[in-house]
């Protein structure tokens, strides 16, 4: 048996009768109706304190105290109290007045039905309101239980990781002082990529622990200009280990002297990304290459892997959030590719992936070269002559201004969204 749904209505009127006679039509919603009449602006008050309430029903027939008056104490009990006005005939003025202030409707009295359908649409808007305000504080606590747990395991993260810090510099140390001996230039090699590696991790659990981050702050970025096949190189540096556990040939093309304006650490968390992925997916004695392009206008960055590829079907999931493929024994949070294309998107780029002709898959994106915005307009003019369109470009690029011009609104936007276009200014 369901519940009983109760409907509390509080009745300002001069009659009881004739209030019970109006609010007597609201049966037909299937509530039980409660109801209190008061005549005058102290019982009102008293009443309005003493119980919880689901609507006011004011008569504008009532000359003790105004409906204005009524509604400011009930706005002032609970904002969210409504308000309706029952009235033989009242005023434009005075209507637009009450519903600026915070009446739900004004109700002729002549119409009893129309009230049905005044109530029956405030309680539908009360439950909606009721879940949403449920649905947020389930929100608030799941955040807040995501932050403690990231705190959490941030903190279990970084006590071990202090550990093997500290024991790779004393093996530093240790192999600094023994430069003669025949492992020295090894134990070195691979003590300064365990503190190479250790300080990146800092930098993420540093991320995690930031209180006042959302997904929505991988877009803020800290740029410098730097050498991006530096970064490449560290990252394929920090990996090495893991490459030669599983004996995987390592193809590299890195250019030297490409510079891009960037987040270092962002971007270096994104190229490990991909070729953490290619390691994982790669069987043992498989190959990886790992490449930077430099095109006209942006820098091409790409990892292949001669592993199993990708499902054709799940090509177009691969960058959605939570999506883990369906390989038995290689599942993740699936988050790591959302990541990298919320990153490689604040940069102005965009990112793919395809699978390969003979096997594997390649995943690459693309990052803009170092432009002055400044100096972009993007003209669009969606009229037949395409004269005006040409003129207003030509008179631009002649001023030294970069100008891509669409006569097409929504490829325009596609541009936009995809990050092919930065214009400072759109025409």
């Amino acid at each position: 048996m369901s519940p009983e749904k109760i409907l509390r209505i509080l009745s300002v009127g001069k009659s009881e009768d004739k209030c019970q006679d109006i609010l007597k039509h609201l049966q037909c919603l299937g509530y039980t109706i409660q109801s209190a009449v008061v005549g005058n602006a102290d019982e009102f008050q008293k009443k309005l304190e003493a119980s919880p309430w689901n609507l006011v029903a004011f008569d504008s027939e009532v000359v003790e105290f105004s409906a204005q008056e009524a509604l400011l104490r009930t706005k002032k009990k609970c904002c969210n109290l409504p308000f309706i006005l029952i009235s033989s005939g009242v005023g434009e003025v005075e209507v637009a007045c009450l519903m600026r202030a915070g009446a739900e409707d004004v109700v002729l009295s002549a119409y009893p039905q129309r009230l049905v359908q005044v109530v029956s649409r405030v309680l539908q808007e009360g439950e909606i309101k009721e879940k949403e305000a449920r649905m947020s504080k389930l929100a608030d606590k799941a955040f807040a239980a995501r932050e403690q747990m990231l705190a959490i395991v941030s903190h279990d993260i970084k006590n071990p990781l202090s550990v093997i810090q500290l024991e790779a510099q004393m093996l530093l140390k240790v192999a600094e002082r023994n430069v003669k001996s025949v492992f020295s230039k090894d134990v070195q090699c691979q003590a300064s990529r365990i503190l190479k590696t250790t300080e990146k991790l800092k930098i993420l659990i540093a991320d995690l622990l930031d209180k006042n981050k959302t997904e929505d702050d991988l877009s803020c970025l800290k740029k410098t200009v730097c050498d991006v096949s530096v970064v490449f190189r560290e990252v394929y540096d920090t990996n090495l280990p893991l490459l030669k556990q599983k004996t995987l040939s390592v193809n590299t093309t890195f250019p030297n002297g490409l510079m891009l304006n960037i987040d270092k650490n962002k971007m270096f968390q994104v190229l490990t990304n991909l070729l953490s992925n290619a390691i994982k997916f790669t069987p043992e004695g498989g190959r990886i290459h790992l490449g930077i392009e430099a095109l006209e206008k942006e820098i091409i960055f790409s990892v292949s892997d001669s592993g199993p590829g990708i499902n054709p079907s799940e090509l177009s999931l691969v960058f959605d959030k939570y999506w883990t493929g369906c390989v038995i024994g290689k599942s993740g949070t699936g988050l790591g590719l959302f990541i990298c294309k919320t990153i490689v998107e604040a940069h102005g780029g965009h990112i793919l992936v395809e699978n390969q002709r003979t096997s594997g898959s390649r995943f690459s994106f693309s990052i803009p070269k170092c432009v002055d915005t400044k100096r972009n307009i993007l003209v669009i003019d969606d009229d037949d002559d395409d004269d005006l369109r040409e003129v207003i470009s030509w008179a631009l690029t002649n001023e030294g201004f970069a100008v891509q011009s669409h006569a097409d609104p929504k490829e325009a936007l596609e541009g936009l969204k995809n990050g092919r276009h930065t214009p400072r200014w759109i025409q």
